[in-house]
């Protein structure tokens, strides 16, 4: 795991909000003090001094910070550092000694991955039932979101709030973030823009077309074009 850049430190207040955003670059933040929750598709995850997160490239994220805020140390990470086609979720660890981990960020950050090796694993905090339900629904269907939601025997509106806390973002929002992970997915094979866009739910290929522009910052066949770049040094490297 390669660093690309320096290490820089960002600080936030008690009680502030960082709407959803997302980071074209895979990253790594590694919590010094304070608290915050970070919500996306992955659901709420709890960061407290000692986590460390790596984000995928194109990874939507919002936080909240705590009554004490919180104070993070960031390094971005080489392009093919998280696999554009590996799982696009974001992974959370517990350091075991927060101060070697601060030396390996400023210091010696290609020593990340060993860092990694000896890190806790962490996970999202656990949501009621029907909202992973209710998610994984509003992926798989065109149905309209308040029909399912009532399906699962929440009302829209108590649905709504609860998927926008729990994961940062409207459940159309969510939807339309389903449908970019499973795009992503596909760019790195062989089908067509065309059957990509159609496979991954969006109306017709100008609909990815817009999304992709809107993500990545380019368009279809360009990320096609680097996500098979990351593909193949991936291969080289393993090799």
């Amino acid at each position: 795991m390669i660093p690309s850049g320096a290490a820089y430190r960002t600080r936030h207040e008690r009680g502030a909000t960082l709407a959803t955003h997302r980071h074209r670059a895979p990253y790594a933040a590694l919590v010094l003090d304070g608290d915050y929750t970070e919500s996306s598709f992955d659901g709420p995850l709890p960061c407290r001094p000692g986590t460390l997160v790596l984000h995928p490239a194109y990874h939507a994220h919002g936080d909240r910070f705590g009554g004490l805020g919180a104070c993070a140390i960031n390094i971005e990470l080489a392009e093919g550092a998280l696999d554009l086609c590996a799982d696009l979720s974001a992974s959370a660890w517990q350091v075991h000694d927060l101060r070697e981990a601060v030396e390996v960020f400023e210091r010696c950050p290609q020593r990340l991955s060993e860092l990694l090796a000896c890190a806790r694993p962490q996970t999202a905090a656990e949501l009621p039932d029907w909202q992973g339900e209710l998610l994984r629904r509003m992926a798989d269907s065109e149905q309209d979101i308040a029909a399912l939601a009532r399906g699962l025997g929440v009302s829209a509106e108590h649905a709504s709030r609860a998927l926008s806390r729990s994961f940062g973002m409207s459940p159309r929002a969510l939807r339309r973030e389903a449908r970019w992970r499973r795009a992503l997915h596909l760019l790195g094979g062989a089908l067509p823009l065309a059957d990509v866009a159609a496979a991954a739910g969006f109306a017709d290929q100008s609909h990815l077309h817009r999304i992709v522009v809107a993500h990545a910052g380019c368009t279809p066949a360009r990320l096609r074009r680097q996500i098979k770049y990351v593909q193949d040094r991936s291969l080289s490297a393993a090799a």
